[in-house]
């Protein structure tokens, strides 16, 4: 085996019990002695390899990340042709997927739920960055299910809705929380999926209906044509 092949083994030692311990103690509390006994190497191949904690708390985060999107991408493997109702099926079943994945994905979480309760700052452009990526989808895809005469109010609601359905399924303290009182388990991802998906659509089909009322009333009282109505109901989808 060629040294570049056993620095590279070592660096990926290193990054995958990083990933372990920041989970597990969080950013201040995790030590370089500590990564480095678990993965079998000297407390120096941390500087050597990541340059410093900051930077391997860093690859850390991106490493999970993309695992996360690689085991669970976010448009399911559809095409943008697709339906926007199966592409935001798939978009929710992925993300109750990540959250129903502890073994894989746990220390993600983990490290996200320290990051939001004691930021360290250390992840702000990445956790910013992967957020605006992961709404920009959902928001696309309800834009097309609401139609172009919704309001921006009106998506961002909907998004603010499905997600905190999602959220439901999140891992809390000592095995306490929403999975706990609701009896949820990775056995159950597909029926919660299908149920928040049925339910958020009975959601949009209710705030089209209600933006077709609004401009209608505002066609009303300014004597507009009223056949713009009835052009706005062949763009919502509902």
């Amino acid at each position: 085996m060629g040294s570049r092949t056993r620095g590279q083994e070592t660096r990926q030692r290193i990054l995958e019990e990083a990933c372990k311990v920041f989970g597990e103690k969080g950013y201040r509390d995790a030590t370089h002695a500590e990564i480095c006994a678990r993965a079998g190497t000297n407390v120096a191949a941390i500087n050597y390899y990541f340059h410093s904690k900051e930077s391997l708390y860093r690859a850390a985060f991106e490493h999970l990340a993309e695992k996360a999107e690689t085991l669970y991408p976010f448009d399911g493997g559809l095409p943008a042709s697709a339906a926007p109702e199966k592409r935001l099926q798939a978009f929710i079943h992925a993300h109750l997927s990540r959250m129903f994945d502890p073994e894989r994905l746990g220390y993600l979480h983990q490290i996200r739920m320290a990051e939001m309760f004691d930021p360290t700052g250390l992840l702000a452009e990445p956790l910013g960055r992967r957020l605006a990526q992961d709404r920009e989808h959902i928001l696309k895809i309800l834009r097309e299910l609401l139609g172009p005469q919704a309001s921006q109010k009106d998506v961002e609601w909907c998004e603010m809705s499905i997600i905190g359905q999602c959220f439901m399924g999140a891992h809390g303290p000592r095995d306490e929380g929403p999975r706990a009182i609701f009896g949820l388990d990775a056995t159950e991802v597909d029926r919660l999926a299908e149920h928040i998906l049925t339910f958020s659509l009975a959601g949009i089909e209710a705030i089209c209906r209600k933006s077709r009322e609004r401009a209608e009333f505002v066609q009303g009282a300014s004597g507009a044509d009223t056949s713009r109505s009835r052009t706005h109901d062949d763009e919502c989808q509902y």
